[in-house]
């Protein structure tokens, strides 16, 4: 008797552990962080970044669509290769110079991700110079395990690498000129 309840309290632990083990693992949160200095006065950068219906200074959007401009707003924009993405707007603070939104809906192809979000911090250095940092914080495109590549950890942090990166670099083309 005493055999064959340690036998099954040793199938019991093995059981619990082993498939403990195997759903415990998962996608872990990935996080880009990019940081660009911008010859202008702030309150022309924070013009252009405050207005969530206008995602124009991005080059790899060709249209934005929006309900408005205000906590709770969709925004809509299409890429040049003919993605959609849906967000909304999550805060907008005009005293710290920051604005949040989240993906609603996203095209794997663009962004390959899950509970995206994204803050992007504007702050005046001592030269009158505008450093903007643009955060975002997200799961890979595919949540299960074995994700195909296109999907996986390294290849959304890139795709949203290069989104954010050229989302940068044409902002600050556009106020130095």
């Amino acid at each position: 008797m005493i055999f064959k309840n340690l036998k099954f309290c040793a199938y019991f632990l093995f059981i619990f552990f082993v498939s403990f083990e195997t759903i415990s693992h998962g996608p872990s949160r990935q996080k880009v962080v990019e940081k660009i200095v911008i010859n202008a006065e702030l309150p022309n950068v924070w013009k252009i970044i405050s207005n969530f219906s206008d995602f124009s200074w991005n080059p790899l959007i060709s249209s934005t669509d929006s309900d408005g401009n205000e906590i709770g707003s969709l925004r809509k924009i299409t890429s040049k290769n003919g993605s959609n993405i849906s967000q909304t707007l999550e805060k907008l603070d005009e005293e710290k110079k920051m604005i949040s939104w989240r993906i609603k809906e996203t095209d794997q192809k663009l962004l390959p991700v899950n509970s995206y979000q994204a803050t992007l911090i504007l702050k005046e250095d001592q030269e009158g110079k505008v450093e903007a940092t643009y955060k975002a914080g997200f799961y890979r495109g595919f949540m299960g395990n074995d994700p195909p590549e296109e999907l996986n950890d390294e290849n959304s942090k890139k795709k949203v690498k290069e989104f954010i990166s050229s989302a940068l670099k044409n902002l600050k083309t556009k106020l130095e000129k």
